[in-house]
């Protein structure tokens, strides 16, 4: 089952207006979440990006970690 469907809406957004300018990363990205099961099956490039644009966007974990804020990516 792929992950890609429940990222967050905001950091979808800030995807899409990224791609123009880093294409390949940003295709890279949506690749890893269209193939991963959970979170955690994402490389840790492609988790540390999320996370930047989850704190970037002013987004709140419930604690600051690593994991928590990725899953917090995904709507968990």
């Amino acid at each position: 089952m792929s992950i890609i469907s429940q990222l967050d809406p905001q950091i979808r957004e800030s995807m899409k207006q990224d791609a123009e300018k880093y294409p390949s990363l940003i295709d890279k990205m949506k690749r890893e979440m269209r193939e991963a099961g959970t979170p955690t099956d994402l490389s840790v490039s492609t988790a540390q990006t999320l996370i930047g644009y989850f704190d970037q966007l002013g987004l709140k974990a419930e604690f600051d970690n690593f994991v928590i804020k990725l899953y917090a990516v995904f709507g968990k």
